[in-house]
């Protein structure tokens, strides 16, 4: 009882409990490589929450491998003191429905805290692509059928599962192709070896930009303030709505206390206006809703990935 107490009253001025008030830093472990937007994020949190501590430091450790399990695992075979939490996206449940064979379980070993982004995913395409609306691309789709060829960065990604999703729902049949990342997904739409990329808004933003390639619809349920004349696929088919988060998941036993305070600290480093202007140069959204609100979008993505997963067979690439 004295040590739970302890952390209670610790917990509102260093965030974390006892162990952090002995010095240690407090790890943010990416299952990503440095310079994604993930990472990039991650960052940016770690750096706002240092200067709101005075006399402690947050910082970015990256683990990336096995599509983020190692870096899962490692979170989650952490002691539960304050000290790490896992920046992820749903990469991690992906990976472990996949990967059947892998003991990580994302569901009973870590806990959802707070979510910091969500962005949509988007089908690209480049400027000449005969179709520019969601019912265009769903009937050229159904007119060249497997000729059709998209790109994603890999089987088992976010970005191919929403493209299965979509598939079942509207019944078009094309050729889906992975490469090895999203750089190379979206090179080899540059070069005209697919159709279109299937693919997030923050690899192509720059060719966006330029207009040398353009989004033809997101999957998100609203339209991105980047680009409002681009429309979202929920607007012809209500109900599909995929987004692409970001968010910190603490190792099951972590206080709650420890989880509340940080789930209120990085919401209020999310309404910072630098830190919105700068997680919507990503093409993404600062997030709201709170621990609550995470955890059900946590839990609900866990059934519908798992679902698609399991009707559609989809195997490790």
């Amino acid at each position: 009882m004295q040590t739970s107490r302890r952390i209670i009253l610790a917990a509102p001025a260093l965030l974390v409990g006892a162990a952090h008030a002995q010095g240690r830093p407090v790890r943010f472990v990416v299952g990503f490589a440095a310079g994604g937007a993930n990472d990039i994020i991650a960052r940016l949190l770690a750096q706002k929450l240092t200067e709101r501590s005075p006399g402690s430091s947050f910082i970015v450790e990256n683990r990336p491998g096995a599509s983020t399990l190692i870096a899962a695992d490692h979170v989650a075979r952490s002691a539960p003191d304050g000290t790490t939490f896992f920046y992820t996206s749903p990469s991690t449940q992906i990976s472990v429905l996949v990967n059947r064979s892998t003991t990580v379980d994302p569901m009973a070993g870590l806990l959802p805290v707070v979510m910091a982004q969500s962005a949509p995913l988007a089908v690209i395409c480049r400027p000449d692509f005969p179709a520019r609306t969601v019912p265009e691309f769903l009937a050229l789709a159904r007119e060249r059928g497997p000729r059709l060829t998209v790109s994603h960065p890999g089987t088992g990604a976010v970005n191919h599962l929403a493209m299965v999703l979509l598939m079942r729902r509207t019944g078009i049949e094309p050729t889906l192709v992975p490469y090895t990342g999203n750089q190379p997904s979206i090179t080899a739409l540059i070069r005209g070896e697919v159709d279109v990329a299937h693919d997030g808004l923050f690899t192509p933003r720059g060719q966006l930009q330029d207009r040398s390639l353009r989004a033809l619809a997101l999957t998100g349920s609203e339209r991105s303030p980047l680009y409002p004349d681009v429309p979202t696929f929920s607007e012809s088919l209500p109900g599909y709505d995929v987004s692409f988060w970001g968010g910190l998941l603490a190792p099951r036993g972590t206080p709650e206390p420890i989880m509340d305070r940080m789930a209120s600290e990085v919401e209020a480093i999310l309404a910072l206006p630098d830190v919105v202007e700068r997680i919507r140069s990503f093409g993404a959204e600062p997030a709201r809703g709170g621990r609550a609100g995470f955890a059900r979008v946590y839990a609900a993505d866990w059934e519908k990935w798992g679902q698609v997963v399991r009707e559609n067979n989809i195997q490790p690439g």
